[in-house]
């Protein structure tokens, strides 16, 4: 596979990128009742709602789209200055090929060009490989982004300053 090529989504592949979404996420459906993955598969396959506030990145390679993310430049109670990056979404099919790190690299880019200085997210233990990725790029703890969305299931918050 040759390397991403990260773009904007364009309109005609958004329900590509909301089944792509769902599908890189379904490995955490087995440690949730089958309602609660129902609601989240609901709420993650959302990308149309997200739009409004948000920049919805693609990864593409041989023509096929192998990754996503979503960047939002308000977020959940950021502070001023920041971009949030949620839903960094790559199958398990096209994991280890620098995907999800040429997304992250584009997430910060494009922070830096509309004047943010800071990167946040927030991802739960389970989540191992955002976790060691973000890691390697310098993120940090933000105990203040910590949340429960649901009883029992604990988001972390991480932040990285950009120079």
């Amino acid at each position: 596979m040759t390397g991403p090529t990260i773009r904007p989504a364009r309109d005609d592949e958004l329900d590509d990128v909301a089944s792509l979404i769902v599908d890189a996420y379904a490995e955490y459906a087995a440690r949730m009742s089958p309602d609660a993955w129902s609601t989240f598969a609901n709420d993650i396959a959302n990308v149309r709602g997200r739009l409004a506030d948000a920049q919805l990145l693609v990864a593409e390679c041989d023509g096929r789209l192998v990754g996503s993310v979503t960047v939002f430049t308000g977020w959940r109670g950021a502070q001023e200055g920041t971009c949030g990056v949620r839903l960094l979404a790559v199958p398990p099919p096209e994991r280890g090929h620098g995907v999800g790190r040429a997304l992250m690299e584009a997430a910060r880019e494009h922070a830096l060009e509309t004047g943010k200085h800071r990167l946040v997210l927030t991802t739960t233990q389970e989540m191992e490989t955002v976790r060691e990725l973000t890691d390697r790029m310098g993120f940090v703890r933000a105990p203040a982004l910590d949340h429960e969305p649901a009883p029992g299931v604990r988001y972390e918050g991480y932040a990285l300053e950009l120079a």
